[in-house]
């Protein structure tokens, strides 16, 4: 059994608060490196003019010196000129050209300890009524220094260490009045503080920040590598589409060609042009050698029309016709068929007949091809049904219903597809077919701009309906073919 572990929640408020004193770790050296290059690059120029701004007003407070110094007055300046040598070097090392981030941040640590330490001498320099001048300038320059050259908290850190250590171990030399020294202390060090706090506060934002934008980019790289792949498979999916289509016109193009020598030879014997057929089993086999020419002509044309309408180039046509006129050339093209396995066809009478305007060819082949797969499935001795009716929408609706096997839900969607069946023993049962109906009645109906719907039921039958939209319907009959 699992041992559930509890932690106290004190522990867990620590964990909570170390969590928020901890800065964000870079992922690996090449992030942090490039964290500081964004972070030199960005507040260069600024640093640059605050950076001679600060070296001028350095300068100009030793008019100060001179007006409070008294007989210190010479070393109060001496040592500023010396501090200013320095600060004036730390500036040129840090404009100089190809300089590193890391380069960069240590002149500006030399020159912040610079400012200080010349600031703690001149405290303990200047005279003891004017000491509090320098110490209140000290927590000055130590947080308009943070605030405005932006340097790192380590640096921070290191400079305020070194400055606060310094300024407490020379209080002796400068405590004059002990509660005005106590007062500056406090003051400095809750300036320090809040230095610090502030600093780590930027740094730790900014970096939340930067690698969020970090993660941003690898997201956005991850989804721009998706999609080429996926422009890439599609690109290659069509032209292999694209390959199969043409393949398939082309082979059907050659087997047209000795099909129709095979159909047409065949059916001179059978009708005994150049006379009888005396043998009794020729005459069983060019009946066999015809029917299964027909058949393989069907499957030859089922091919042509799917390549043409997966390119969008099959013929159409749009006239004006009967509806009627066209389901009673399909009961009668598909009578014989119906006949052979025992099924009976009928279309149902409508009260009106339906004007119809699109391509009487096209719409002809769809129904047949369902009628055609509803006679396929259906057992001996079930019927077909055909009819029509007009939905309150204004749609045609041609409804072919049969009593067969039915199918799955799976295999109402599965048998939309080209080449693919819903019953996988199609040809041991003497079915056939290529898969093709389906996939070529919903080529033609996108032509038109309907819709085929499929409802079936395991054991019960199916129920396909052809809709014709609205704008199709009309209440004219004219050029009638």
């Amino acid at each position: 059994m699992p041992v559930k572990i509890v932690t106290h929640p004190l522990i867990e408020r620590l964990d909570s608060l170390a969590e928020k004193v901890r800065l964000p770790e870079f992922h690996d050296a090449a992030a942090e490196q490039d964290f500081w290059y964004q972070h030199d690059t960005q507040m260069h120029n600024m640093r640059v003019v605050f950076l001679f701004l600060s070296f001028f007003i350095y300068a100009s407070l030793a008019v100060l010196d001179i007006s409070v110094g008294g007989e210190a007055v010479a070393q109060m300046l001496t040592m500023r000129g010396i501090g200013g040598v320095i600060i004036l070097c730390c500036i040129i090392a840090f404009n100089q050209p190809h300089r590193t981030p890391d380069q960069r941040e240590t002149a500006l640590e030399f020159c912040a300890l610079a400012s200080s330490c010349t600031q703690l001498i001149l405290i303990i320099l200047a005279p003891n009524e004017a000491t509090v001048h320098y110490e209140f300038g000290l927590g000055v320059i130590m947080s308009v220094s943070a605030l405005m050259l932006v340097p790192r908290f380590s640096t921070v850190a290191r400079v305020i260490a070194v400055v606060a250590t310094a300024y407490i171990a020379t209080v002796p030399w400068h405590a004059a009045d002990m509660v005005e020294t106590t007062v500056s202390t406090l003051f400095n060090l809750l300036v320090a503080l809040a230095i610090l706090v502030g600093s780590f506060e930027r740094e730790r934002l900014a970096r939340k920040q930067a690698a969020m934008s970090a993660a941003c980019a690898k997201s956005n790289a991850e989804l721009q590598a998706s999609r080429h792949e996926a422009l890439a498979a599609r690109d290659e999916a069509v032209a292999a589409n694209m390959a199969k289509n043409q393949f398939l016109a082309s082979v059907s193009h050659e087997l047209r060609t000795p099909m129709n020598a095979i159909l047409g030879f065949s059916g001179m014997i059978r009708s005994e042009i150049f006379g009888p057929v005396t043998t009794p089993k020729y005459a069983e086999y060019i009946e066999h050698i015809h029917s299964s020419g027909l058949l393989l002509q069907t499957n030859i044309d089922d091919l042509l029309d799917l390549a043409r309408l997966e390119v969008g180039k099959i013929g159409w046509a749009d006239e004006t016709f009967s509806l009627k006129s066209v389901l009673e050339n399909v009961v009668a093209t598909c009578r014989t068929a119906a006949s052979n396995a025992d099924v009976s066809i009928r279309l149902a009478q409508s009260h009106h007949d339906t004007i119809i305007h699109a391509d009487p060819t096209r719409l002809t082949q769809a129904v047949i091809n369902l009628v055609t797969n509803a006679i396929k499935f259906s057992e001996s001795g079930q019927s077909v049904i055909i009819y029509t009716m007009r939905s309150d929408s204004g749609e045609c609706l041609i409804h072919v219903v049969d009593a067969g096997c039915g199918m799955s839900a799976t295999d109402l969607e599965k048998v939309r597809r080209p080449f693919a069946q819903a019953h996988a023993d199609s040809y041991s049962k003497g079915k056939g077919g290529l898969g093709l109906g389906l996939a070529i009645i919903a080529g033609i109906v996108n032509t038109l701009e309907g819709r085929l719907d499929l409802k079936s039921e395991i054991g019960i039958g199916t129920t396909a309906t052809l809709v014709v939209p609205a704008f199709r319907i009309t209440d004219t009959l004219s050029n009638v073919a």
